[in-house]
């Protein structure tokens, strides 16, 4: 990809780390919204399961 390549090379460095750090924090907090709506008392398989389950209903939320 030598268009990506030549953009890539052209951006600020400072900008894209302000992104990526705010992506790194985004998503941060949507994983406490995800993991608030598991309840405690489930073992670590269900667990996970449930935190699968929330990603992909507030993915489906985000289309509609």
């Amino acid at each position: 990809m030598p268009d990506f390549d030549s953009i890539v090379r052209r951006i600020d460095s400072r900008w894209a780390r302000e992104l990526r750090m705010y992506a790194l924090q985004y998503e941060e907090e949507r994983h406490k919204v995800r993991s608030s709506w598991i309840p405690d008392s489930v073992d670590d398989e269900t667990w996970f399961e449930l935190y699968l389950m929330a990603t992909a209903v507030e993915q489906d939320i985000a289309l509609i």
